[in-house]
């Protein structure tokens, strides 16, 4: 709920319930901002080095698994995640 209070710019001494700004508000317009929120960040991200952390993040892979299967031959799966 800080986020919401944050986006819409209503503090405690308000004194506004939680249900009440998310009426006043709309679900629409909150997953819009968030989105918006989203996008900001990874442009954020991708302008950083290549050796930060959050960037290594976003551009990991995982590695190709191999198991074995009743006959004994390997089977390999891949499991690589993008973003």
């Amino acid at each position: 709920m800080k986020f919401l209070r944050h986006l819409f710019g209503v503090t405690k001494l308000d004194k506004e319930k939680c249900q009440c700004i998310r009426q006043k508000k709309g679900a629409h317009k909150i997953v819009k901002e968030i989105k918006h929120y989203q996008e900001k960040w990874l442009q954020h991200v991708q302008r950083m080095d290549t050796y930060t952390l959050p960037k290594q993040a976003l551009q990991y892979k995982t590695k190709v698994a191999t198991t074995c299967t009743e006959n004994g031959r390997k089977q390999t799966t891949k499991t690589s995640t993008t973003i």
